[in-house]
């Protein structure tokens, strides 16, 4: 019980952030306007600002942080083919989005939220770096997926590069381990300004994400989001942690393997489907169904990992 409570105090106030974004923009004070907007602050300033100062000043070692990006990157991959075999009952149109669906996570905002939460800032400057990673993996993947799947897609390899090179994710921790290599040492005020962009990052884009929610679609979920959405919180995570069990993680390190890869369905899912010719509503069905049932998944994973680890 003692590791269950331990477990509902890190999902519990992220779930409540989500809800009270809900309940924010059905009573209209939020609206889809500012919704847009923060949601681009959140996606282009603050967050590649906390994953910047995160690395920036962390203590973490780089070659320490090598099995877990190797086992949050290989057992992400290894979701690929099983979701595949799992698709083949699937309508042929609706394959991309179930694949997505059971492999591509938020673990930019609600992944790090988690980590945040149960490991302090430390947990955050160790598991930034697989964010990035991570950021680079579901992009990757998502476009093949909806290139195979819908042949007049105009997407391309060369427009693909130019996206991941100018993904702000990935351009802040590039920003912050170069700063790190050269050494260079930033002035308090720039520092201290930087820090303060992060820290809004997470509780804004939790609202972001369940001011975005409609319950509506979460009421016609259909059998196929319910299975995507339990491969990508239980299936995900648990091939992820035996792969780190395996290389020998410390039981910290499993705890940001499990709240990164056990992150729900991102919300670039349901983007990267409206935009490729993929099925939206499908995805945002995922997105919603697996927002509200990670609060489980992950209270009952991370009580799991205290208990036997």
């Amino acid at each position: 019980m003692e590791h269950l409570a331990f477990a509902l105090s890190v999902t519990g106030p992220i779930f409540l952030m989500i809800i009270a974004g809900y309940l924010l923009s059905t009573r209209g004070v939020v609206r889809e306007r500012f919704i847009d907007d923060a949601s681009r602050l959140v996606f282009h300033i603050t967050l590649p600002a906390l994953l910047f100062i995160s690395i920036y000043t962390s203590n973490a070692k780089p070659m320490e942080e090598i099995p877990l990006l190797t086992a949050g990157i290989l057992g992400s991959f290894i979701m690929i083919p099983l979701a595949w075999l799992l698709a083949r009952p699937v309508m042929p149109g609706d394959r991309s989005a179930f694949i997505q669906g059971a492999y591509r996570g938020n673990a930019a905002i609600i992944g790090l939220a988690w980590v945040e939460k149960a490991y302090g800032v430390s947990g955050v400057s160790h598991s930034a770096a697989l964010v990035a990673a991570l950021t680079i993996q579901f992009n990757v993947i998502a476009v093949v997926l909806f290139v195979l799947y819908n042949q007049n897609t105009g997407f391309g390899w060369r427009k693909l590069a130019l996206e991941l090179f100018k993904n702000p994710l990935i351009l802040g921790v590039i920003a912050a381990i170069l700063c790190r290599i050269l050494e260079v040492k930033l002035p308090d005020m720039l520092r201290d300004t930087i820090q303060y962009l992060a820290s809004v990052s997470l509780p804004l884009g939790l609202i972001c994400i369940g001011a975005s929610m409609k319950l509506g679609l979460l009421l016609h979920s259909s059998p196929t989001a319910l299975v995507a959405s339990l491969l990508k919180l239980v299936a995900a995570p648990a091939i992820a942690l035996v792969i780190g069990w395996m290389m020998g993680l410390r039981p910290e390190y499993l705890g940001y393997l499990l709240l990164m890869t056990g992150a729900p369905c991102a919300i670039s899912a349901f983007v990267m489907a409206h935009s490729m010719g993929g099925n939206s509503q499908l995805t945002a069905n995922i997105v919603g169904l697996s927002t509200l049932l990670s609060v489980v998944t992950a209270s009952i994973g991370l009580a799991l990992l205290k208990v036997y680890f």
